[in-house]
């Protein structure tokens, strides 16, 4: 994944929205965690070994290169949303303790339990996705944007991330330094916010004024349009 690079000021454009933080599910009952759990996923963190390059606001998977990964239907509700917001929270931290990105995959194992694949560390603004192991049907791939720099956008998703998971047949779920959390849905081509600044650990370094134009929810053409301004 890889972030768009911001040269001109958010604040200059005057397009960023204030979104209000939404409600995450109770986490105090989690569903089953199948081989790799959040927790353990990041304690496993593996170097920039696979051929899916992730950027703040793209990301480029190469782990299907081998052939189609088995998926799962991805619905961002019930034990997936969840398992995801427990995962990215702690995807955040580490993020935030080490300056860069982190990224991987969700999805079910062969009981229908949710499960991540090791969870990738990669550099500021990028990240290998690791290989799906066997019998993992992947539900979504999942990043972080890493920790705040008024060099990138980093508070939305881009055109990379759209439709590198469109190109694989599966969703995404992308955290913020904000603290935001987005959802791609490549059955509509449209990214959208789960939940608003500060539903998720905010870098503490991190300044609202550099959001760009932050919206509820973005086409593939807008975000387009934005690159491209």
């Amino acid at each position: 994944m890889q972030r768009f690079v911001l040269w001109r000021s958010a604040a200059s454009l005057g397009l960023a929205l204030v979104l209000a933080a939404c409600g995450l599910p109770d986490s105090a009952s989690r569903p089953h965690i199948g081989a790799i759990g959040p927790a353990e996923a990041i304690e496993a963190a593996g170097t920039q070994t696979a051929g899916t390059s992730v950027t703040r606001t793209s990301h480029v998977l190469a782990s299907t290169r081998g052939g189609r990964m088995a998926t799962a239907p991805s619905s961002p509700t019930g034990d997936e949303l969840e398992f995801v917001a427990e995962t990215l929270r702690q995807m955040q931290l580490h993020s935030y303790a080490t300056g860069s990105e982190t990224c991987g995959y969700i999805g079910r194992d062969t009981q229908g339990r949710m499960m991540a694949t090791p969870i990738n560390v990669g550099r500021e603004a990028s990240c290998f996705l690791p290989r799906p192991p066997a019998g993992m049907r992947v539900v979504a791939s999942i990043h972080t944007h890493g920790t705040y720099s008024p060099v990138y956008a980093s508070e939305f998703p881009t055109v990379q991330d759209m439709t590198t998971d469109a190109r694989d047949g599966i969703n995404g779920y992308i955290s913020t330094p904000g603290g935001r959390m987005w959802y791609v849905d490549t059955g509509t081509m449209t990214v959208r916010q789960l939940c608003g600044r500060g539903c998720l650990p905010q870098d503490p370094h991190y300044r609202p004024e550099d959001d760009g134009p932050v919206r509820p929810m973005f086409t593939l053409a807008q975000l387009r349009a934005w690159e491209s301004y």
